[in-house]
């Protein structure tokens, strides 16, 4: 808003030629180039999925890994949007589609006793973890809402499994069912197109995790389908990803600490090395920052407030989740 137009046109030209400008290989995926949400279309139906999180801005709020991160900060920064939301990182799953019982649990794929401990008390340190989510649904009668880029659901199911067992733990089950809803984003497009010889497509849903399935009944679930060139552009586009946030699957739950992330690394050097190697595979652990992948994500935080501010939707103030 305080900008000079002159300094508007500068950073819009940028942002369309960017790709002619930077060193593509600092990019995580150097062979998609370029910025997403240039056709003002397409920007629409970014704002428009956006949106629909305003239905629950009296609600908590939990942004269950990357997915939903640019549609949430949009949420934030527009009039009638959210006032906040929390942050939960939250990468892979250990849950497989399975044709009989939807999806099946491998229990070599799941996390550690370790890893789990580690991670109960991450949910803990930022007040995302069962007790507090049943509280809040106690003192307010708000249920918290989860939401989560659905395809298969096996991701949403995976985090489900931890915070259940958790829940069990606590002995509030069945009030931590009663506490919480799912708001599922997705594109039913993209699903006709990963099997284009099925004959129908059933809306995505999180199958839930043993312990919940008695109380599976409590937990209303939504799905808002997107608008196809926007989904491949904010989801399925590798650079927008990984300019979000930290990735951070259960192998490195031990290792470091998300809401800690500079402070907050392993003193135990023979574990760092093993995540730094890891980290330079084709799944990179670590955020992947370089400056080609700072401008990228800061110009494209400009393009949102910029098209936000000129559609007359950009809040005055607003709590900053860049």
């Amino acid at each position: 808003m305080a900008m000079q137009d002159h300094t508007k046109k500068r950073m819009r030209l940028k942002y369309e030629t960017f790709h002619q400008q930077m060193n593509v290989e600092e990019l995580f995926d150097p062979k998609n180039p370029g910025m997403p949400l240039k056709n003002e279309r397409v920007m629409d139906e970014f704002i428009k999925t956006s949106k629909l999180y305003s239905k629950y801005k009296d609600q908590p709020i939990i942004c269950l890994g990357r997915s939903p991160k640019w549609f949430l900060n949009a949420a934030l920064w527009m009039n009638g949007g959210i006032n906040d939301y929390k942050f939960v990182a939250f990468s892979g799953f250990w849950h497989r589609p399975d044709p009989i019982e939807g999806l099946r649990k491998m229990p070599s794929a799941a996390p550690t006793e370790k890893e789990e401990i580690a991670y109960k008390k991450y949910l803990k340190r930022i007040k995302a973890d069962p007790q507090t989510i049943v509280d809040n649904m106690e003192k307010t009668g708000k249920k918290t809402v989860i939401t989560d880029y659905i395809c298969s659901g096996k991701g949403a199911c995976s985090f489900l499994d931890v915070m259940s067992r958790y829940a069990d733990e606590l002995g509030i089950l069945e009030k931590f069912s009663k506490s919480i809803q799912i708001v599922a984003i997705g594109s039913m497009d993209y699903m006709e197109d990963l099997n284009p010889y099925a004959d129908t497509y059933s809306q995505p849903k999180v199958i839930m995790p043993e312990k919940l399935m008695p109380y599976s009944g409590n937990i209303k679930q939504e799905f808002y389908n997107m608008d196809y060139a926007m989904f491949r552009e904010m989801l399925l586009n590798q650079n927008t990803n990984e300019c979000r946030s930290t990735y951070y699957p259960h192998s490195m739950w031990t290792m470091y600490k998300p809401d800690r992330f500079k402070t907050g690394l392993i003193k135990d050097t023979k574990k760092l090395k093993v995540m730094l190697e890891e980290a330079k595979g084709p799944k990179k652990i670590m955020s992947h920052f370089t400056p080609t992948m700072f401008d990228f994500r800061n110009l494209l935080n400009f393009r949102i407030l910029d098209a936000l501010n000129e559609r007359g939707l950009l809040k005055t103030v607003h709590r900053s989740k860049i």
